[in-house]
């Protein structure tokens, strides 16, 4: 986020270790880095206009929620490509990137995936799983560092369970390894159906974080 050059560093003072939040504005992720001040907490999520999430570290998640008390946290595990990789032969024509015009277009989409999508295409290739001529099922780097991208997956519901979506994760782990970067695989600990599809692809777990989401985006 920093690297990017459009995040906003908030509560950061001078020092050694001081806490501080970022925000990136294009996708409204807020990452907090240890404890800083309740009242720049508050103005980092302001300024996402009640959307977005936080990223809190595990032992800070207690202090966030006091921050936060319209927020829901939620416990996720992290994976990372273990070393024997189970990502499926991609046969050729199968996955392709999809671009502006043909997600803004697609029949099938639901609205909020089809802006996700539309967003996404601004930073990442977004691959698709073709079936019958149409994208199924998605698959982009919701963020990198200088090694590492965050996978974001999602199939359209009458085409799920079928492994359209690991093709699509396999042709995007392909696609970023020529960039010199390593997949990340974040879930929830309740979100069992991408729990399993991260071991059936050889993800392996190496981290814990708390997610933060706003309860009223969480109920409607």
């Amino acid at each position: 986020m920093l690297l990017s050059g459009e995040a906003e560093v908030i509560g950061f003072e001078d020092g050694d270790g001081a806490p501080y939040l970022v925000r990136d504005p294009r996708s409204q992720l807020v990452a907090m880095v240890g404890r800083p001040a309740p009242e720049a907490i508050a103005e980092a999520v302001y300024r996402n206009q009640g959307g977005g999430v936080m990223l809190v570290q595990t032992p800070d998640a207690d202090y966030a929620a006091a921050a936060l008390p319209d927020w829901t946290p939620g416990p996720a595990i992290i994976h990372v490509l273990g070393r024997e990789p189970r990502l499926p032969a991609v046969p050729e024509g199968a996955v392709r990137p999809v671009g502006r015009e043909e997600i803004a277009g697609h029949p099938e989409l639901p609205p909020g995936l089809r802006s996700e999508l539309l967003a996404a295409s601004g930073w990442s290739v977004v691959a698709g799983t073709i079936v019958d001529g149409k994208a199924v099922a998605f698959c982009y780097a919701a963020s990198d560092t200088e090694t590492l991208w965050d996978i974001s997956i999602d199939t359209l519901e009458t085409y799920r369970r079928r492994g359209y979506a690991s093709l699509a994760v396999a042709y995007m782990v392909e696609h970023m390894a020529a960039q010199g970067l390593r997949p990340v695989w974040g879930a929830g600990e309740s979100n069992e159906a991408s729990l399993a599809l991260a071991r059936k692809l050889g993800f392996e777990p190496v981290d814990h974080l708390v997610v933060f989401e706003p309860r009223a985006a969480l109920s409607s």
